[in-house]
C-alpha cells in the first residue's frame, strides 16, 4: 500500500522535472468568503495541469524492456499530454487513446509532445477496450490514468509541496475524477498535518465518489454530464477508494452553474486561466459549501488547459 515514503520517493525523483507551482491568494476572495485561502496553482505545471507529475514517476519505474515496447494511456486530454511528455524525456514511445469529442487543442498538445494518439468512443468502457485491443497487439505498458501505486505517489507530491509552505492548514479542498490526486493528497496530508480535514469536490454531474463515499461501496455511475471533461469518468479506481475511504473526511458536490464565476473571477481579479475541473475544488470555497468561516484553507486548481471555444463562451 502507498504511504507517505512513497510520495517522498516520488519527489526526488520528480523534482529536477517538475514545477514547483506557486501557492496563490486573494484579499478580496478572503474578504468575500471570510477565509484564509490559498490555492495550488498546478495550472502552472508542466503540460498545464498535475498529471506530469504521476505520469512521469510511472514511467520513471518502467523495466528496460517495458520501455523498449512503449506505453500507451487513455486520456480525455490532461493525463495524455501528461504521459507524452514524460515519454518524451525518456525517449520511448506513447500511444494515447482519446475520445473521438476530445477538445481539439489537447488532442494537438498531445500529438505536440509526441504521442500517437488513436481516437475511440466516448465512454470509458471504450477507452478500456480500445486500449486493451492495441496492448494485446503491441505489448504496450498500461499508464493508468488513476488506478495505479506509483502514479498515486507522483499525484501526491502536490501534497508535499503544500505542506511544505502551510504547516497547519483546516481545510484542504481537491477535486475527483478518478481519484489520483485525492488519494495522494490525502495521504501526504494525514502524515504531514493530521487535524487537517481533506474534502473531496465532484460536480452533480459526475458524482459517483461522492456517491460511493456515503453509500461505503464504490459505485459506477451509467453516465455523466458535466463541463468538467476531467470528471468524466464513470467511478473511481479501487485502489482510490480505498484510500478515499481511509483518509478523506468528506466528499461534496457543486453545481456545474457554480463552475463560471470561479473561473471568471480567476481570470479577472487573478489573471490567471483555469480549466472547469481546476476549479471546481475552489468553487467550492467560493460557494461555501460547507459554511466556514475564519478557516485557513487550501484548494487545489487542477490545471488551466481550456477548450478555447469554452472559454469564448464563458467570457
Amino acid at each position: 500500500m502507498i504511504n507517505i515514503e512513497s510520495i517522498q520517493t516520488a519527489y526526488k525523483i520528480l523534482q529536477s522535472v517538475v514545477h514547483k507551482t506557486p501557492l496563490l491568494s486573494s484579499r478580496t476572495f478572503n474578504e468575500t468568503t471570510g477565509n484564509e485561502v490559498y490555492f495550488k496553482a498546478e495550472n502552472f505545471q508542466r503540460i498545464g495541469a498535475f498529471k506530469f507529475r504521476g505520469a512521469y514517476n510511472k514511467i520513471s519505474s518502467l523495466t528496460v524492456e517495458e520501455r523498449k515496447h512503449g506505453v500507451i494511456a487513455h486520456s480525455s486530454g490532461n493525463h495524455g499530454q501528461g504521459v507524452a511528455l514524460a515519454s518524451k524525456i525518456f525517449g520511448i514511445k506513447s500511444v494515447v487513446v482519446m475520445p473521438h469529442n476530445s477538445v481539439k487543442s489537447k488532442v494537438e498538445a498531445t500529438k505536440g509532445y509526441g504521442a500517437e494518439v488513436v481516437f475511440c468512443g466516448l465512454s470509458t468502457d471504450d477507452r478500456e477496450k480500445t486500449t486493451q485491443e492495441l496492448i494485446d497487439k503491441y505489448g504496450y505498458t498500461r499508464v493508468h490514468p488513476y488506478n495505479d501505486e506509483k502514479l498515486i505517489a507522483g499525484q501526491g507530491t502536490v501534497g508535499l509541496e503544500i505542506f511544505q509552505e502551510i504547516k497547519e492548514l483546516d481545510y484542504l479542498f481537491v477535486p475527483i475524477g478518478g481519484g489520483g490526486l485525492i488519494s495522494g493528497c490525502a495521504i501526504a496530508a494525514k502524515h504531514l498535518s493530521p487535524k487537517t480535514k481533506v474534502i473531496g469536490v465532484e460536480t452533480e454531474g459526475a458524482n459517483d465518489c461522492y456517491q460511493s463515499f456515503r453509500a461505503k461501496k464504490l459505485i459506477r455511475l451509467q453516465s455523466v454530464d458535466t463541463i468538467a471533461d476531467g470528471m468524466r469518468t464513470l467511478s473511481v479506481g479501487s485502489l482510490n477508494f480505498e484510500i478515499i475511504m481511509k483518509h478523506v473526511d468528506d466528499v461534496i458536490t457543486i453545481k456545474d452553474d457554480d463552475i463560471y464565476p470561479m473561473m471568471k473571477f480567476f481570470l479577472e481579479r487573478m489573471k490567471i486561466l483555469v480549466e472547469p475541473t481546476g476549479a471546481v475544488a475552489p468553487a467550492a470555497v467560493m460557494k461555501n459549501v460547507l459554511g466556514l468561516k475564519g478557516k485557513k484553507i487550501c484548494a487545489v486548481i487542477s490545471g488551466g488547459n481550456v477548450d478555447p471555444v469554452f472559454l469564448k463562451q464563458l467570457l
